[in-house]
């Protein structure tokens, strides 16, 4: 069931994020990407499926990992691609220890959210 919440919000997300990017732009990248992306993620698991929460941003950060392979080029593709299914599986760490340690599936979020953020805006500003 993992598989397919990780399809799930990986879909509603890519929605969600050319929609805003769209309207908002590159802002959209630290402000409102990492909200939809970990919202999208942690409900799938959580909410929709009740399967497991880490194994879900895990497929989440292999689809956007395939994605960055084919629409960049193939040295910056395959780094974008490690790079999200590392940081993917570490948002959903620390999804899951946070609510793990607050009971609260919205704290969890939030906090992924956070670090999502910071990840985003050292990449946009740096790399």
């Amino acid at each position: 069931m993992f598989i397919f919440s990780g399809i799930i919000a990986a879909i509603f997300a890519y929605l969600c994020n050319k929609l805003i990017l769209k309207r908002f732009g590159g802002i959209s990248l630290v402000a409102f990407v990492p909200f939809i992306e970990e919202f999208s993620k942690t409900f799938a698991a959580i909410a929709l499926l009740q399967t497991n929460l880490v194994a879900t941003h895990f497929v989440f950060g292999c689809i956007e990992g395939i994605y960055d392979m084919v629409t960049s080029s193939k040295k910056i593709g395959n780094l974008a691609a490690i790079a999200s299914v590392a940081s993917h599986s570490l948002f959903g760490f620390v999804t899951y220890f946070s609510y793990a340690k607050t009971n609260s599936i919205i704290i969890g979020i939030l906090i992924a959210w956070l670090c999502h953020s910071t990840w985003n805006w050292y990449i946009t500003k740096y790399l």
